[in-house]
């Protein structure tokens, strides 16, 4: 087996969603735009805040996807709990 497939799901999952909460947000051809406004703020600035708590969220999701995990493969392996020290 080699090691690409011995990736578990939830480490891909991980991976896709941090890669898109850094790519999409450079894409600036995407929200280098004026309208639509929102509270009198112009698109460019309320989009790159959503951003900011989009990417609060995916990084959370993956930090929970990883340690579930974790915990899982030390399970397999006999290893005992991750403790919070080990993080």
């Amino acid at each position: 087996m080699s090691k690409l497939s011995a990736v578990r799901p939830a480490y891909w999952i991980a991976g896709v969603l941090l890669t898109l909460s850094v790519v999409v947000p450079l894409l600036v051809s995407t929200y280098a735009k004026d309208e639509p406004r929102l509270w009198g703020f112009p698109f460019f600035y309320w989009y790159q805040l959503l951003w900011v708590f989009i990417s609060a969220i995916t990084v959370s999701i993956c930090y929970q996807l990883v340690i579930r995990e974790e915990r899982r493969r030390r399970a397999e392996q006999g290893l005992g709990q991750v403790r919070e020290g080990d993080r």
